[in-house]
């Protein structure tokens, strides 16, 4: 059995989780095939190492070609019909569809509404769909069997988002960790994304670091200096 173990000390977004699994060695060409496959084809994937605090890790900056469709809304059954629409493999359609659904009842219970009368706002944005979809298609290609996620860091402050200025955890983020363990990170500035939430929800158990045998890992590097290492680090292993 291949185990993925995602070490959150830094917290989780959909690029940070992409970026580890690259680092891990999934293959970037044929995640961009796929993705292009299900209808996002405005988009460049742009891939670089940088250092985070000394420590080598993979970058990854979703381009957009056309900015009209930067911000384009899609409704729940718009992306579920994209990701049936391509050539991901079973599992990959499977865990996307997954990741997206838990995604859009958080969202809905938080505003009150219905699954169908979900409309995703950053979250349908191209580059998040790149991050959730691209990171199910990773997951496949390195044959991961089972995931698992270390105690999860609580943080503070208030996010920009669609609906205004909200609270940090992001209310869909505290609806998508219901029954995971958090502690104190004492930072000010979001830790856990929406769609990082919802990759942990979908497809990740919480557990200490299970025993297995070590075969590699990766980090995928943040876009934010809280004054600790921008990262979340992936640790393959077998059993």
């Amino acid at each position: 059995m291949r185990i993925l173990y995602w070490d959150t000390f830094a917290g989780i977004s959909g690029d940070m989780a992409l970026g580890s699994l690259l680092a891990l060695g999934a293959d970037p060409k044929k995640i961009v095939n796929q993705l292009h496959s299900i209808g996002l084809t405005e988009f460049v994937l742009d891939i670089r190492s940088r250092q985070i605090h000394g420590i080598q890790a993979t970058d990854i900056e979703v381009n957009i070609q056309n900015k009209d469709h930067q911000h384009h809304q899609r409704s729940l059954q718009d992306i579920e019909n994209m990701i049936l629409l391509g050539t991901l493999s079973e599992r990959s359609q499977k865990s996307a569809l997954l990741v997206f659904n838990v995604l859009a009842e958080a969202e809905a219970h938080v505003h009150g509404t219905t699954l169908d009368q979900v409309h995703f706002h950053e979250v349908g944005a191209v580059d998040s769909l790149v991050d959730i979809v691209g990171t199910c298609i990773a997951l496949d290609q390195l044959d991961i069997d089972l995931i698992r996620v270390s105690t999860l860091p609580w943080s503070h402050g208030f996010v920009h988002c669609a609906h205004g200025i909200l609270p940090l955890p992001a209310p869909a983020t505290l609806m998508l960790l219901r029954g995971y363990k958090c502690h104190e990170s004492g930072i000010t500035g979001e830790l856990i994304t929406p769609t990082g939430a919802a990759l942990i929800r979908a497809l990740a158990g919480q557990s200490t670091f299970p025993e297995m045998t070590l075969l590699n890992v990766g980090y995928g590097a943040g876009k934010n200096d809280y004054g600790i290492p921008s990262l979340l680090r992936g640790v393959l292993g077998e059993t």
